[in-house]
């Protein structure tokens, strides 16, 4: 029971959020950097491919049953062979070329399937790729069980230079025994003090997550500055760590007795219509209340929280049915990255400018 418990952790597939949000999870003790990521992802089908098939080699390949190629034919897929000392999630029957291209691309049923070339450890395998990469590449982590948080936490060398794990980060000492994918790494932000707004009203993000609260009130795709309607939409998951790890919270206070108590990097809408890090926020400068009213930041308090912190990922994947309610104060999802940022700030301050100053 405990192994399809932690199973079900790694579930992402869109399709099936409607019968009950999913959970991600968020890697606070293993973060890497989106490059590094890349890394480890190319490196765990590598690994998987070189080290983990039965048959070996590149004709050991299967019809894939979950993506096609551009002739709408079933994509050409490889099955980890040892379960217990597997590189990929344990869903998906431990399918390589599955696994690879949902961490690195936006989720679609179609990619680009073709031979790798020569000169390299996988030349000759088939290979999926896709023109839509993920802002934030979803990297796998291991563990020595496959209890998401039950055992001793493991890593690839820093190098990458071979496919074996390590109990330590500098790659020192050696694991020589089972090991496991135990989470598909994202993001998280709010403190677990954090209460957002659903169709009742406010509810304790760790309480909404423990009850499975799909409900979550957005903003409506239609927003303006001038009129911020907000609509019920839907939970696709939320997103929370593996392990208690040590957090930067900024602590935002409002001229009208408000509090916001997020990570550093989490998104604000500021009473410009911006998209701004909670870290870059100084006091004198406005959030967005829920009814467009700006409110001043009289004090700016760092602190530092050490256990998890949460996040929720509406549905939609409209940018602005992206903002969310947090105590009273418009922010992003967890659905928001550099790029999505960018556009967002966009989108709110086009509309925020009077059609008598555009060009015509």
């Amino acid at each position: 029971m405990r192994y399809l418990l932690n199973a079900a952790a790694l579930l992402f597939v869109p399709g099936l959020a409607g019968a009950e949000p999913t959970q991600e999870w968020r890697c606070s003790t293993d973060d890497l950097e989106p490059e590094q990521a890349i890394a480890r992802i190319e490196w765990a089908r590598r690994c998987a491919l070189t080290r983990n098939l039965n048959p070996a080699g590149p004709e050991s390949w299967m019809v894939s049953n979950k993506a096609f190629d551009t002739s709408f034919a079933w994509a050409k897929d490889y099955k980890e062979f040892n379960t217990s000392r597997a590189y990929t999630g344990n869903i998906h029957q431990y399918n390589v070329n599955y696994y690879h291209a949902y961490a690195l691309f936006e989720s679609t049923p179609l990619y680009s399937v073709f031979r790798e070339p020569m000169g390299r450890p996988t030349s000759n395998y088939w290979k999926w790729s896709h023109y839509s990469p993920r802002v934030r590449p979803l990297y796998p982590s291991f563990e020595n069980t496959p209890v998401t948080g039950g055992g001793t936490q493991l890593f690839p060398s820093p190098t990458l230079a071979d496919c074996d794990l390590y109990t330590d980060k500098a790659g020192t000492q050696r694991w020589t025994s089972d090991f496991f994918v135990v989470a598909y790494c994202e993001s998280a932000c709010y403190a677990p003090d954090q209460r957002l707004e659903f169709s009742t009203g406010e509810v304790n993000i760790v309480e909404a997550m423990q009850q499975g609260r799909e409900d979550i009130l957005t903003l409506h795709p239609d927003a303006t500055l001038e009129e911020l309607s907000l609509q019920q939409g839907k939970v696709f998951s939320y997103v929370t760590e593996i392990r208690d790890a040590r957090h930067v919270l900024f602590e935002l206070r409002t001229k009208s007795g408000g509090t916001l108590r997020v990570t550093h990097e989490h998104p604000v809408i500021t009473s410009e219509g911006r998209l701004v890090q909670a870290q870059t926020l100084q006091v004198g400068d406005e959030l967005l209340r829920r009814d467009g009213t700006p409110d001043v930041i009289v004090s700016v308090e760092k602190t530092s929280h050490f256990g998890k912190v949460y996040n929720v990922k509406p549905e939609s994947r409209e940018r602005v049915a992206n903002v969310l309610v947090a105590q009273g104060f418009l922010v992003g999802s967890a659905r928001f990255q550099s790029e999505d940022v960018g556009y967002m700030n966009r989108v709110l301050l086009f509309r925020g400018i009077p059609a008598s100053v555009l060009p015509r």
